[in-house]
């Protein structure tokens, strides 16, 4: 369960911006990757998740936010500034009998195969038509559903909506949110052939009136279930509160942190019967939304040099949005993660932070998230100067400079997060979540083998 937000240059007054909280199974460690553009030789196929299809002659380069085990991507940006993130949405299309391609297949495949965002909304109906899509995208658990995604590049953004082989594409005016329900009605740019007479065929659709994708395809009990409406609803909300000097990229970092109405007030702990909250925790037991957010990633999306934000691992609320630079690669070196507890990947250092935080989370934060907020806004200001001086530079002192203040923001960061856990970890715990959220947290303690105070 995730949400992915887009605001364009009419409103944000400066570049089309783009955010995505992903949403997984606990414990289900993710990568930030910084590919290289590609060639391929005449013939070569790739490995998807589940099946292997023939390769394009180049791929881009991109940053993806990569679930560990898959091959897919949850998010990403490419290097002329195209950005998609997928949602889970739940049709009543059955799931094809063969494989397919997973909507995180599809993320990285537009990504890695287009410049723009119409080019990649069409790269995905040519592979959806070709390969379906759908399929089980759950680690430990057999979760199947389709797919939807956000689209944009720095001047134009689409929603692409699909059910099974059938889809709608809807171009985006003004702020949209996406999230897990089905949202294109009969506003759609583009209709799949035979969307209408299959629906028809099943008795979704009477065949009067205006056609509505998601009224014919759309499970509406799962729908419900997931809350996407409402955390859809609630995102477009607050960007509404944005001053009326525009929106930033410390907006939708904040955005990203939101835990709802009920997370304004004094002593909010995470749990709950169905959080419709954008930054996840997780639980466990019925009526409990299971999955956490497992990454975040915000971007200021300018060809050639976008502005990319990720926290490298779950939950941010606890965790310190850093920068990338596509072109410069990734600034430290790091081992893959896999699902144990490894302290030299960053995902699970932010992880042992996040376990330690939930135990109080209102005394816990309050001990280092002002000096955050303040670390945050000030790298979020020095990058934007590095990245003013660097589009005067030449390639080459272009890569050295931002590979300079990515390494520079990299190792602050990490100190950052060293003291700061140390900090999380001797506030003493007075106010507990509920136990069911507790019992939750233990068992992904267990069998993670992370051990924090």
């Amino acid at each position: 369960m995730c949400d992915t937000i887009v605001v364009p240059p009419s409103v944000s007054g400066g570049p089309m911006l783009f955010a995505k909280n992903s949403d997984r199974e606990g414990g289900e460690a993710q990568a930030v990757e910084i590919r290289p553009r590609r060639t391929h030789a005449p013939g070569a196929r790739l490995h998807a998740t589940n099946l292997s299809l023939p390769q394009v002659y180049e791929t881009a380069a991109t940053l993806l936010c990569r679930p560990y085990w898959l091959w897919g991507a949850e998010m990403g940006v490419n290097e002329y500034g195209l950005a998609i993130g997928n949602e889970a949405v739940f049709s009543r299309v059955a799931p094809e009998a063969g494989p397919t391609l997973t909507g995180m297949d599809l993320v990285r495949l537009g990504l890695e195969r287009a410049r723009g965002a119409a080019e990649a909304a069409q790269v995905l109906i040519t592979l959806i038509a070709a390969h379906g899509q759908g399929g089980n995208g759950g680690q430990r658990h057999h979760f199947p559903y389709d797919s939807a995604f956000l689209i944009a590049d720095p001047r134009e953004a689409f929603v692409l909506e699909a059910a099974g082989r059938h889809w709608a594409l809807e171009r985006v005016a003004g702020i949209r949110a996406l999230s897990n329900h089905y949202s294109i009605t009969s506003r759609y740019e583009r209709l799949s052939d035979g969307a209408k007479e299959f629906a028809r065929g099943r008795g979704w659709w009477s065949g009067q009136g205006a056609f509505d994708f998601s009224a014919a395809f759309a499970r509406p009990l799962l729908g419900l279930a997931g809350r996407g409406r409402q955390r859809a609803a609630r995102a477009c909300a607050l960007l509404a509160r944005a001053p009326a000097g525009g929106i930033g990229l410390t907006d939708l970092m904040r955005l990203l942190r939101d835990h709802s109405p009920a997370g304004e007030r004094p002593g909010w702990q995470p749990g709950g019967l169905l959080p419709a909250t954008i930054c996840a925790h997780g639980s466990a037991g019925p009526a409990k939304r299971a999955a956490q957010t497992t990454m975040s990633l915000v971007a200021g999306l300018e060809r050639g040099l976008p502005a990319l934000w990720a926290t490298g691992g779950a939950a941010p609320c606890t965790a310190l949005f850093r920068p990338f630079f596509i072109e410069a690669g990734m600034p430290a070196a790091e081992p893959a993660p896999t699902d144990r507890f490894d302290p030299a990947c960053l995902w699970w250092r932010q992880e042992r932070l996040h376990h330690a935080v939930v135990r109080d989370h209102a005394a816990r934060l309050a001990a280092y998230g002002p000096a955050r907020d303040a670390l945050e806004a000030a790298l979020v200001e020095e990058v934007e100067r590095a990245r003013a001086q660097a589009a005067t530079r030449s390639a080459p002192e272009r890569r050295r400079l931002l590979g300079d203040v990515a390494r520079a923001a990299w190792t602050v960061a990490e100190d950052a997060l060293a003291r700061w856990t140390r900090i999380a970890e001797g506030v003493p715990i007075e106010h507990r979540p509920g136990p069911i959220f507790r019992y939750h947290r233990r068992q992904l303690s267990r069998r993670a083998d992370i051990q924090n105070g």
